[in-house]
């Protein structure tokens, strides 16, 4: 009868444990795969960095082209011929696909002020992204009416975004 008993607590006591190490595992593997998105968008972010300056110079061939007084740039196919020197056709789909990640990623996994200054970045370069792939855009214009960030801006800006990912990184 005892040992009965002693059995049917042991097997108890075992299923408990197993239960808690399920559960703790399970938390552990959404802490990693947290972890491992924000290491992701932290990624894209670098990556797309990496496309401002080539942005900021053919956004004042643009301007060029918009200036009737400069001859450098008479037509949107000049204009697209110097664009395709900077930036290829399959950097410009990647440039794509990696906002539309960072959306997807930073909707899913970030939240409050970290997703807030995601969505911003991802504003600010998928208005210039297509103001510099197309000649011009609509949303640039309604958004951004007195240029886009300079040099020192923008950089202060990736500092913050990144300086926030690492927060979130270290706090999971």
């Amino acid at each position: 009868m005892i040992l009965d008993i002693l059995t049917t607590i042991g097997t108890v006591g075992a299923v408990v444990i197993g239960m808690v190490a399920i559960y703790h595992s399970n938390k552990n593997s959404k802490r990693e795969i947290k972890i491992h998105k924000l290491e992701e968008i932290f990624e894209l972010i670098q990556s797309l960095s990496r496309y401002y300056g080539r942005f900021k110079e053919l956004y004042f061939s643009i301007e060029d082209l918009r200036d009737k007084k400069k001859k450098d740039i008479q037509t949107l196919s000049d204009y697209y011929k110097i664009r395709d020197k900077k930036i290829s056709p399959s950097e410009r789909q990647k440039i794509i696909s990696d906002l539309s990640r960072l959306e997807v990623l930073s909707k899913c996994y970030t939240e409050d002020s970290l997703l807030n200054k995601i969505l911003e970045y991802e504003e600010l370069m998928y208005s210039f992204s297509d103001f510099v792939f197309h000649g011009g855009s609509l949303h640039q214009e309604l958004k951004w009416k007195n240029g886009f960030p300079t040099y020192e801006e923008y950089g202060s800006i990736i500092d913050e975004l990144k300086k926030l990912l690492i927060d979130n990184i270290k706090r999971k």
